[in-house]
């Protein structure tokens, strides 16, 4: 028998991984956990969702919506999907059901994820997932920063817009291959993989104010020059890291001061909070440490300098944990403040 070459090996090697991680493959079977997500989303039985992927990713719409990997739909008129998009860390597992007749979207439910907790603990709350339901599939969903304006707009999860965008090119499939081959009309293709440059600066952007939002609502925005006018206090401290220890006298206001700003007691009502910067660092406070004497600040100058943003130009605000010298739970560029874990009574 003649022997293969390494570089012939490898070759065909790669062919098959192009083969089979290219596009999501088509489902002989549809597991019980995905008909039953379909039930879940439909209130529909299980065993009414007849799978014909074979039907309807044929005619080349299996390369047109990749990420689509099984098809379902009942004598009733629904339809369920099985979609597989790659997000930012590998492929997100969604069900999606939509109503045939009315060209909508019943609900969405995500199955299973290779994305970081940290970044995406948002993701399978339902305030996220609900966002999809009742969404039209004439026309594609768009992402939104941080409030939907369109009625085809979803707003991402905060500090996870890639895996946000991955979960609506996956919807987005859906919608594509429906109009197809429910509607025999043409749609545009949908990629399986984010495409995305970690260094383009599709972040957050500092616009001299700061979002305070909760369960993916916008509670209010703060500018800098409000801020400017709560109680200051300067606050000198030494930060020591790996290059050396820096001398720093940072002037601001008490965190608890801008959240009371923007809606008087609610400090009370969530027990932590996300701070985000526009380089897309995040720092996790409780808010005991928040509500602590002489510890959580933002600040916005140092050395009697304003702090300066990405860009290099003044007007930057900094969240300050006095209590962490090391400085890990700094948070540059501030954007946002995300309140979480709702205290109910």
């Amino acid at each position: 028998m003649r022997k293969l070459s390494y570089a012939a090996i490898m070759g065909f090697a790669l062919l098959i991984l192009f083969m089979t991680c290219g596009c999501a493959q088509k489902k002989a079977v549809i597991s019980n956990e995905e008909t039953d997500a379909f039930s879940s989303i439909s209130g529909v039985s299980a065993e009414d969702f007849r799978n014909v992927s074979d039907e309807a990713l044929a005619g080349g719409r299996g390369e047109k919506f990749p990420a689509v990997s099984a098809v379902t739909r009942t004598e009733g008129g629904l339809y369920g999907f099985v979609c597989d998009p790659i997000a930012y860390n590998g492929p997100v597992t969604l069900a999606i059901v939509i109503d045939g007749e009315s060209g909508t979207c019943v609900g969405m439910r995500i199955l299973k994820h290779e994305e970081t907790k940290e970044y995406v603990r948002d993701m399978e709350n339902s305030w996220f997932t609900g966002r999809f339901s009742g969404k039209g599939v004439e026309k594609y969903l768009q992402i939104a920063r941080l409030e939907a304006k369109n009625d085809n707009d979803i707003v991402c999860i905060t500090g996870a817009t890639v895996t946000t965008e991955g979960i609506v090119n996956g919807v987005n499939a859906a919608f594509g291959l429906f109009r197809e081959y429910a509607w025999q009309e043409e749609a545009p293709s949908v990629p399986y993989k984010v495409r995305f440059d970690p260094g383009a600066g599709d972040g957050p952007v500092e616009t001299g104010s700061i979002v305070i939002s909760a369960g993916g609502a916008v509670l209010g925005e703060i500018s800098l020059d409000e801020i400017k006018g709560l109680p200051s206090v300067k606050r000198t401290m030494s930060i020591h890291s790996s290059t050396g220890d820096t001398q720093h006298s940072f002037r601001g206001t008490l965190l608890s001061n801008v959240l009371e700003l923007a809606d008087p007691g609610i400090t009370g009502k969530y027990g932590s909070l996300r701070a985000v910067g526009a380089d897309d660092y995040m720092s996790d406070i409780t808010m005991d440490e928040v509500l602590m004497e002489n510890n959580v600040y933002l600040m916005y100058e140092d050395n009697g300098e304003p702090l300066l943003k990405k860009n290099g130009e003044p007007g930057a605000m900094r969240v300050v944990v006095l209590d962490d010298m090391f400085g890990q739970r700094f948070t540059n560029f501030m954007t946002e403040i995300v309140l979480e874990d709702e205290v109910t009574k």
